[in-house]
């Protein structure tokens, strides 16, 4: 018997989902903890609606079947927590701190994580957010 998945949603403008900017790599405890109001290579999403009030008027639920099928990876919230646990375990003085940090956050926002697997050769770096904009779109339905 197949196990249903959890929903994802997302807060944000009216007019659609927030590009991520593919050229910009973090890990995950930066981008929970510093990349708030900043674009990064991921999309932070949340099993609760209720929890990201804050981050825009309009909500949105993921598409998982979507996001699977063309290669983006869909962080669980349980993955996301054990990440970054083991980051606030291994790492350096100043990563452990962001780490648990982001653990805090991403708790209390029961947060996962889009990870963006596009191909962005051909596409100028000027052009890569309103690229990117265009085709996350498809991949959130507005509630």
């Amino acid at each position: 018997m197949a196990i249903l998945s959890k929903d994802y949603f997302r807060r944000d403008r009216h007019e659609g989902i927030t590009a991520p900017d593919l050229r910009k790599d973090c890990t995950y405890a930066e981008h929970v903890v510093r990349a708030r109001g900043k674009r990064t290579q991921l999309t932070s999403v949340s099993l609760d609606s209720s929890k990201l009030s804050d981050f825009g008027p309009a909500l949105y639920q993921a598409k998982r079947p979507e996001l699977k099928n063309d290669g983006h990876a869909l962080v669980e919230h349980a993955d996301l927590i054990s990440a970054l646990r083991e980051a606030a375990l291994s790492s350096t003085k100043d990563e452990k701190v962001r780490a648990i940090q982001a653990l805090r956050y991403a708790t209390r926002r029961k947060e996962g994580l889009v990870t963006w697997k596009f191909d962005t050769a051909g596409v100028e770096a000027k052009d890569v957010i309103n690229w990117a904009f265009a085709r996350v779109q498809k991949y959130f339905v507005k509630k």
